[in-house]
């Protein structure tokens, strides 16, 4: 079956690709891609490069709860496969995830949690360790980039279906569900903080490190504003 085209408008306001090839793609290569970065988002150093491209790819995988809460699937494909494209948007320097329908996997809702470890282990895992490994950067401030994007989906979801947002929270708290990580990373972010609370005041204690790039304003949630 043919992925719905007004499915793939949705996705591109997420600045998420479908079925085209990127005009002005990172390198696949690791150490290309950074210095690539570096020179797209103004960063003086490796790090806030780093920090600059997990902000942006926090929208794909918001984007991929939000598939799997009204669709039904979502993209199954390793990290390797996924790819990112230079884009001028706003007045400024973004990136998009470009991906391929073939990839799109319907499942049953008793299996949504299986695509949760997966989106989060096989493609936002597997980014973070590819990145660190040529980049000194703590991991927790890239996954606080990264679900911090979630918590705002799930903010709004839990006004329309708050049964469903209070089941894949608990999924998401408990930190089982994140082996062979130690912990959960959700669970950490928000702690015994309401979804309300966590989009309408500062929630996360890491700097994204937006204020050190030349064309954004510190955050207004920043918790190291000066």
């Amino acid at each position: 079956m043919a992925f719905p085209d007004q499915l793939k408008i949705m996705l591109a306001f997420q600045s998420v690709a479908v079925d085209r090839s990127p005009a002005n793609p990172l390198a696949r290569a690791v150490e290309t891609r950074i210095e690539e970065l570096m020179a797209w988002s103004g960063a003086e150093n490796e790090g806030v490069a780093v920090s600059y491209f997990f902000r942006q790819y926090a929208l794909f995988v918001s984007a991929q709860f939000q598939l799997l809460t009204y669709q039904n699937g979502y993209f199954e494909c390793p990290a390797e496969d996924l790819a990112f494209n230079r884009v001028h948007n706003y007045g400024f320097n973004l990136l998009e995830t470009h991906v391929s329908s073939s990839s799109f996997k319907k499942i049953e809702a008793g299996a949504r949690f299986s695509a949760f470890h997966y989106i989060l282990h096989e493609q936002t895992a597997a980014l973070i360790e590819a990145f660190r490994s040529s980049v000194k950067i703590s991991p927790i401030i890239l996954w606080d980039n990264i679900l911090g994007s979630v918590i705002w989906f799930y903010a709004n979801l839990e006004q329309r279906d708050p049964r469903r947002a209070a089941e894949d929270l608990e999924w998401l708290m408990d930190a089982a569900n994140w082996t062979p990580m130690r912990k959960s990373h959700f669970a950490r972010l928000l702690g015994d903080t309401s979804l309300r609370q966590a989009v309408s005041g500062p929630l996360r204690k890491t700097c994204c490190l937006y204020k050190e790039l030349p064309h954004f304003d510190t955050c207004t949630f920043c918790p190291t504003p000066n």
